[in-house]
C-alpha cells in the first residue's frame, strides 16, 4: 500500500498529498513525454506538464506538480551522491526513474549495457554472495537496514569479492589468535598473583 508523502509550495504553504503511487507515475509520465531529449532533463516545459496532471486525472495542479518535480529531482542528486540514502524498495524505484530523467547521459550502447549488468548483478559481476560468508556477515552487521550494497557487490568481479572475503578470513584468524593470547595472559597472571589457590579454584 502506498504511503502519502506531503509536499510544500514556495511559499509555505501545504499541498496536496502525493502518495509513492503517484511519485511512480509522475516520473513514468515525464520519461515518456521527453522519451526524444537525451538525459539529464534540465527544463519541463507547460505542455509536459499539463500532461501530467491530465494523466494524474486532475489531481494536482501544474504548480504542484512542478513543485514535485523539483523535489524529485533535488532527492535524486542526493541520493546519487550518497547511494546509502537509497535504503527502501521505493527508493530504489524512485531512483532508478529519476536517473532516466536526471542522471548523466550514456553515450554508448556499451557503456549502457556495461552499467545494466552492473546493477543487475549479472555479466561481469556475481550472482551469489552466499560465496563469501565472512564478507556478507561484516556488511550486513554493519549495514543491517541497507540493501544497496548487496546490488552494489553483485557488480563486482569474483576475484575482488574473493580478496576482500579472504581479508575478513584473516582478520578473524588474527582475533582467534588475540583471544587465546589474552587468556593465557591471564591465566599467568593469576596464577603469580593468586599461586596455588587459583589452580585449586580451577584457573588451570
Amino acid at each position: 500500500m502506498s504511503s502519502p508523502t506531503s509536499s510544500t509550495t514556495p511559499n509555505g504553504r501545504s499541498s496536496r498529498v502525493f502518495s509513492e503511487s503517484d511519485e511512480i507515475q509522475i516520473l513514468k509520465c515525464l520519461i515518456r513525454a521527453t522519451k526524444s531529449v537525451s538525459p539529464p532533463i534540465t527544463t519541463v516545459g507547460t505542455p509536459t506538464i499539463n500532461h501530467i496532471v491530465k494523466r494524474l486525472n486532475y489531481k494536482f495542479t501544474p504548480s504542484q506538480i512542478n513543485d514535485k518535480l523539483r523535489r524529485l529531482r533535488d532527492k535524486y542528486h542526493k541520493h546519487a551522491r550518497n547511494k546509502y540514502l537509497v535504503r527502501t524498495h521505493h527508493d530504489r524505484r524512485i531512483f532508478k526513474l529519476s536517473k532516466r530523467v536526471w542522471g548523466r547521459k550514456i553515450t554508448t550502447k556499451k557503456s549502457e549495457k556495461v552499467e545494466e549488468r552492473m546493477e543487475s548483478g549479472k555479466g561481469d559481476g556475481v550472482g551469489n554472495l552466499e560465496k563469501f560468508p565472512y564478507l556478507m556477515a561484516e556488511f550486513t552487521r554493519v549495514l543491517p537496514d541497507n540493501e544497496v550494497w548487496k546490488e552494489r557487490m553483485k557488480g563486482l568481479k569474483e576475484e575482488k569479492l574473493r580478496k576482500m572475503d579472504q581479508d575478513w578470513v584473516f582478520i578473524k584468524v588474527e582475533e582467534a589468535k588475540l583471544v587465546a593470547k589474552k587468556a593465557e595472559l591471564i591465566q599467568q597472571q593469576i596464577m603469580e598473583v593468586m599461586g596455588e589457590t587459583g589452580s585449586a579454584n580451577g584457573v588451570n
